[in-house]
């Protein structure tokens, strides 16, 4: 509807730059405008999980031995997992309280995350022959995918900080300022659900290739918001499964706690950590497979 008034008005000044072909508000042509696809959506809600199961010798070469390095991280920084039962008290185990040790152990944490995948894209993706010197070989695109996630995690933030302002702050007498300051900052609210259709962007960077416009990927996956949303709601149910358990059975032994036991409850803990992440890739990965066909025949090729 939009680009048929932009059309009449083009024809009507057609002399103006603004609407001349390259001009600002000039129309797109037919061609150029992008064609919305229907995400399958069991296809979407079941195939990261059968990835795994195809694949399960790679996936256990990848996640056991970085679920062990983020174990060893988790403990020696004072994050692990046992710390979250306020047990830090105990001579067997340490826990910090430092904020900016949080952060730097979030980014290793995150950054292991990011190799998990990369590699997992070009095993499972790729076909590319796993050895000892492919999966020691890393690049500055680990880096960038860890950033990127980084991002995109304090954007998915946006609803606590949202919440945290509307808690703290004195209403304001006059309901037009305060409907308006209110609408304002529910947009954090929304943002977690916004933000699902631009995931496909860390699909890109662990493909190495250039991102499209944010406009072309909003364009892409139009009419799929509640597909994506399912998919993603199915991983989130999952994860809120296992690590629900995880907690009421490893909440025996934060009253007494080895060396074993605190080691044992963070490496499992991690390690499906590292496969709800991987759930989560192939989910992406199969967005772009559907969502951007033009772009994966000319990386075949």
């Amino acid at each position: 509807m939009l680009n048929n008034l932009l059309k009449k008005i083009q024809e009507k000044y057609a002399s103006r730059p603004l609407y001349n072909k390259d001009g600002l508000l000039a129309p797109k042509e037919e061609k150029e405008q992008i064609k919305p696809i229907k995400l399958p959506i069991f296809k979407i809600l079941f195939s990261p999980f059968n990835q795994i199961l195809d694949n399960g010798k790679i996936f256990f070469l990848l996640t056991l031995p970085t679920a062990l390095l983020t174990c060893i991280f988790a403990s020696l920084m004072g994050f692990n997992y046992l710390c979250t039962y306020s047990v830090g008290n105990s001579e067997q185990l340490y826990c910090s309280n430092s904020l900016w040790g949080y952060l730097l152990y979030s980014f290793i944490k995150v950054l292991i995350w990011a190799y998990v995948v990369i590699k997992w894209y070009n095993y499972v993706w790729l076909k590319q022959k796993v050895d000892i010197k492919s999966l020691l070989q890393v690049d500055t695109s680990y880096l960038k995918l860890t950033l990127y996630l980084f991002i995109f995690l304090l954007l998915n933030m946006l609803p606590l900080l949202s919440w945290w302002i509307l808690y703290i702050r004195n209403p304001n007498p006059n309901w037009q300022i305060e409907m308006i300051f209110f609408a304002f900052v529910s947009i954090g609210f929304v943002m977690p659900i916004i933000l699902l259709r631009f995931y496909t962007v860390l699909v890109f960077i662990s493909r190495k290739e250039q991102m499209p416009k944010l406009s072309t990927i909003w364009a892409k996956t139009s009419g799929n918001t509640i597909r994506i949303f399912m998919s993603f709601f199915l991983i989130l149910t999952l994860g809120i499964f296992i690590f629900g358990n995880l907690y009421s059975n490893f909440k025996a032994l934060s009253t007494h706690i080895t060396l074993y036991n605190q080691f044992l409850a963070e490496y499992i803990y991690d390690f499906f950590a590292i496969f709800l992440f991987i759930s989560v890739f192939n989910n992406l990965n199969y967005q772009y497979e559907v969502l951007y066909p033009q772009e994966k025949e000319e990386d075949d090729e």
